[in-house]
């Protein structure tokens, strides 16, 4: 990486795998702490996951150390050809994007010549600033800007209220007919999402979207396992092509507080976009979330899909803060 102005002789890094939970228990405790004032996200359940694991041993990455005590923790894991970046965290007191750069560099670095990793993903939420251009081994890391937006109950509801109306309806109503979505839509959504993604920048960002086993895995994950908060089925929903019954949309999403929700994934044939299926989706799975009485719902979308974005501040949503996605590649 380009040389930063913090001295790396004012820091010790040292091996993750060499650090006990009790030690490092406090540092997690301010991220959870952050990852709920600034996101509003539960991290409890994350920390408690983390904690183990480190007991364990079997987590890759690094403290970063000041006068022998952590100020920062960064890891990563190993899945097939590539290295997806957990998280990286600095304590506030340090927090500026130079001292966390000092620690991306040594995760960066060793993830590259990890055995077999290919390609390394990472999305980094509690970031001080966006990454700048840099490169690894004398091949660039891309950096794609991503906003993190979040919709509170007070300002959403009456806006899309008044955008629908009480009995308006969209476009695509007389072909497209709209369900909550169930488990034998994870294969057709897949498929969809394999669609809907070709040639669009989240295909770079996370290579999952390139085929339907990535997507099929996506779906997955995001539907079994807490990474992304607990998959809350009752705002899920599905649009499907009447005449057909193909999949066409779909709006996921989980809660990551008891009352807050997150929207996973939102995506519609390209075929049949430009017909209100994605505002429909969305103020639908929106409903969902106001009705469990959920008081905000957050969602990422990446800073150049302006498209997207506008449809989501038509829905009430407004970016919070703005991070940054990243990937190399080997080739």
């Amino acid at each position: 990486m380009a040389a930063s102005p913090v001295q790396s002789s004012q820091f010790a890094v040292g091996d993750l795998r060499e650090f006990r939970a009790a030690v490092l228990e406090p540092l997690l405790a301010e991220q959870a702490a952050f990852w709920g004032q600034e996101l509003r996200w539960d991290f409890s359940a994350s920390k408690d996951i983390l904690l183990r694991f480190i007991n364990l041993r079997n987590l890759y990455g690094f403290v970063l150390l000041k006068d022998a005590v952590p100020i920062g923790y960064s890891y990563f894991i190993h899945e097939g050809h590539k290295a997806l970046l957990g998280d990286l965290f600095v304590l506030a007191a340090y927090r500026e994007l130079d001292v966390e750069r000092v620690l991306l560099n040594h995760t960066l670095r060793a993830a590259a010549v990890f055995p077999g990793a290919r390609r390394i993903e990472g999305q980094l939420l509690a970031l001080s600033g966006e990454l700048p251009d840099t490169s690894i081994y004398g091949r660039q890391v891309q950096v794609f800007p991503r906003n993190f937006m979040i919709a509170d109950r007070t300002i959403s509801e009456p806006v899309i209220a008044e955008r629908l109306g009480p009995s308006s309806s969209d476009a695509s109503s007389a072909i497209v007919g709209y369900r909550p979505w169930s488990d034998r839509d994870l294969e057709p959504t897949a498929e969809l999402i394999f669609r809907a993604y070709q040639g669009h920048v989240d295909a770079s960002i996370n290579d999952q979207y390139r085929s339907i086993i990535g997507a099929r895995r996506f779906l997955f994950n995001s539907t079994q396992h807490p990474g992304c908060g607990l998959f809350y089925r009752k705002a899920a929903r599905a649009a499907a092509d009447r005449l057909t019954g193909t999949v066409v949309g779909a709006c996921l999403g989980s809660l990551v507080q008891p009352k807050v929700g997150h929207v996973t994934q939102l995506c519609v044939d390209p075929r049949f976009r430009r017909r209100g299926l994605a505002a429909r989706l969305l103020s639908q799975s929106l409903d969902a979330y106001w009705a469990q009485g959920c008081e905000a719902v957050s969602l990422t979308v990446t800073s150049s899909n302006r498209g997207a974005i506008k449809l989501y501040e038509r829905s009430g949503f407004r970016t919070q803060r703005r991070f940054s996605a990243f990937v190399w590649e080997s080739y």
